[in-house]
């Protein structure tokens, strides 16, 4: 990776974490550059998007149980959804440290109306034990489920998801935010505030609501 844009890119994601002091913070405290922009002027893009796929293919969680995706993970939850991969030294620490400050900020909404997804994009390494050792390291609480599986399996998700990347050096700094069961996603590359995060899960869960009042 290019050092310097790293350095750069750190200033950023730092900025942003101490505005929303979370739990944990990258080993090394590096971010790798983010594709297709500059990260000081703009740490952070939300996007709405309707091109999210949900396959219901087979993968593992981090206690090595198979799960199918679409039905039995996601289901008709809320869902704050990351990339990463246990290896990763760079942005990868810090969006954790991002989910960690979520769960705390969720409290019991986290496995009831809201989960958070991490899934891995190095399946190979990131066999379940080793999700379950790097899931504890961060103190992950039930409700942030950690996924792995057949390769072949979780490349076909991630294509579904436009989150693959064919260089793990590359791969997107992202985290997608949706319901399960009418989409309404949302997808942020880079470091966003946890506010912002809370503040979209909160529009979901209004609209949830309305929908499901108006369906009585």
């Amino acid at each position: 990776m290019n050092r310097r844009g790293g350095v750069f890119c750190l200033g950023a994601a730092l900025a942003l974490l101490l505005a929303c002091p979370a739990r944990g913070m990258a080993e090394d405290g590096h971010a790798h550059p983010l594709q297709g922009m500059e990260p000081a002027r703009t740490p952070a893009v939300e996007t709405r998007v309707d091109d999210i796929t949900l396959l219901d293919l087979e993968l593992l969680n981090q206690d090595g149980n198979p799960v199918r995706f679409k039905s039995e993970v996601i289901g008709d939850k809320l869902v704050i959804m990351d990339f990463i991969y246990t290896t990763c030294a760079t942005a990868c620490p810090i969006q954790t440290a991002i989910f960690s400050h979520l769960q705390e900020i969720l409290g019991p909404r986290l496995g009831t109306e809201v989960i958070l997804v991490s899934l891995s994009v190095d399946p190979a390494t990131d066999i379940p034990p080793r999700l379950k050792a790097y899931a504890a390291k961060h103190q992950a609480r039930d409700g942030w489920i950690w996924l792995t599986g057949r390769k072949a399996d979780v490349d076909q998700v991630l294509l579904a998801l436009r989150a693959y990347s064919a260089d793990l050096d590359e791969h997107p700094s992202m985290i997608l935010i949706g319901d399960g069961k009418v989409g309404g996603w949302t997808r942020y590359y880079g470091f966003p505030p946890v506010d912002s995060l809370v503040a979209r899960v909160d529009e979901l869960a209004a609209l949830k609501k309305n929908t499901a009042g108006g369906e009585n």
